[in-house]
């Protein structure tokens, strides 16, 4: 009895502080404004809640009124109207194979089980000529974010063939958009493979298409053209959130850690000191294990051009300044943007309400948005108002992750001594009688 009282207190201190339905749970609280008294609302997420986000997908967001009780909410996105893009296809060659093996001939010898082969020839030159090793897209004249790239492809029958999508404005550096394997039945006389590429964000790039298979193709594999279907991002207004940099760090490399789970859609540099114009690539990893990936090169400037980023989201990022640069004399300024987002909600409650965002681990209590709209009553949706502070990040050094982790696991083991000091002390107390002779031990 007395250890299962025991483990209770240490698992009431280990527990973390509240439940998802606790608004005192959630690292932001902001004040929500209904406008009017239409029963469903919608709210555009403000800078400050976007900026502390921490669960992927934003689950970890709550509305809430004046007596605590959770909200009906539902997600909303923008989705701007699709544009398709025909695309003409330019073959990227190679150059045939460098030798070939002539005159073979193939001697077998025998002794008992023991099988003996040996291949005699020469190598001799190849022929002047080419292979296609792909094709080269140019989709420069379209920005905004990337749905689907659909080929129109020569594939051979009864092969898989994997198709994969990359981008790069200078023809060097690419990054991966999509990839995908395609089964063409000897039947089958259509030459389509559409290839997802999860919205990626496009920005004057060339698209270059490649394939492999896991055999020699039986039939010449051949790019004809492609419609790449996109959503324009230009009417988009990004969530500006301002952020700061760790003190010190190299003048070409930066290495911060982000404290949101959001994607970041793009990076405002302003040089500080005598810095004018800097050329930077940004990269992104979650740990340091793996390889630093490319989300987006721009120019730091004066001006505060923006440079769009795709991927995401990343624990670690990397802002790099170009080698042939004289890189940062001081740290820059930097504005971080968030592609916005608005979520409906039911006024089933007593205002004032108010918006809770940031817990780790939150699961998603999103509605579906006709399921709120039942609700309406005939009345047009109302649109409420967020009274949110200035918003404002501190990004850590990327070294400090590891630190923050131990000391959290030093907190936690000190709570944990300070409840097993204080079960001891109660299991003394209980073994006292209150004339200060001591209880006679149980015995089984």
């Amino acid at each position: 009895m007395r250890r299962l009282m025991l483990a209770a207190v240490l698992l009431v201190a280990a527990a973390p502080a509240g439940t998802d339905g606790d608004p005192g749970a959630y690292a932001v609280r902001i004040a929500v404004t209904a406008g009017g008294d239409a029963p469903v609302q919608r709210l555009a997420l403000p800078p400050a809640a976007l900026a502390v986000v921490r669960t992927p997908g934003l689950a970890d967001i709550r509305l809430f009124d004046a007596r605590g009780r959770a909200m009906p909410i539902a997600r909303l996105s923008a989705t701007p109207a699709e544009r398709r893009d025909t695309l003409a296809a330019m073959p990227i060659l190679g150059a045939a194979d460098a030798f070939r093996v002539s005159g073979m001939s193939l001697r077998i010898d025998r002794a008992g089980d023991a099988r003996i082969a040996r291949v005699d020839g020469t190598i001799a030159p190849g022929t002047d000529g080419s292979v296609l090793l792909g094709t080269l897209l140019d989709a420069r004249a379209v920005t905004g974010e990337a749905r689907a790239l659909t080929l129109d492809a020569d594939m051979p029958a009864g092969q898989p063939v994997t198709f994969t999508v990359e981008a790069s404005r200078d023809l060097s550096d690419w990054r991966s958009l999509g990839r995908k394997t395609v089964y063409r039945a000897a039947t089958d006389t259509a030459r389509n493979a559409t290839i997802a590429l999860e919205d990626a964000g496009l920005s004057g790039d060339y698209l270059r298409v490649t394939w492999r298979l896991a055999s020699r193709p039986l039939s010449p594999i051949a790019v004809r053209g492609a419609t790449l279907r996109s959503r324009p991002a230009a009417s988009v207004a990004l969530a500006w959130v301002t952020a700061r940099l760790p003190s010190g760090g190299d003048a070409r490399t930066i290495d911060v850690a982000t404290p949101f789970a959001l994607p970041i859609a793009a990076l405002r540099l302003v040089p500080a000191g005598d810095d004018m114009l800097v050329p930077v690539r940004i990269l992104g990893r979650d740990d340091a294990e793996q390889p630093w990936t490319l989300l987006g090169e721009g120019i730091a400037a004066r001006t505060g051009e923006d440079i769009a980023l795709t991927g995401g989201p990343y624990r670690l990022l990397r802002i790099a300044a170009d080698p042939g640069s004289s890189g940062f004399s001081a740290s820059p300024g930097v504005r971080v943007g968030f592609a916005p987002h608005d979520l409906m909600f039911l006024t089933a409650g007593r205002a004032p309400f108010t918006l809770a965002v940031g817990r780790a681990g939150a699961r998603d209590a999103y509605l579906p948005v006709a399921a709120l709209m039942t609700q309406a009553a005939g009345r047009p949706v109302g649109i409420a108002q967020a009274d949110a502070p200035p918003a404002r990040v501190t990004l850590a050094d990327a070294g400090d992750t590891g630190r923050d982790m131990r000391r959290t696991v030093l907190w936690l083991i000190l709570l944990g001594a300070t409840a097993l000091l204080a079960g001891l002390a109660w299991l003394l107390w209980r073994r006292r009688l209150p004339d200060g002779e001591a209880a006679p031990v149980d015995r089984p």
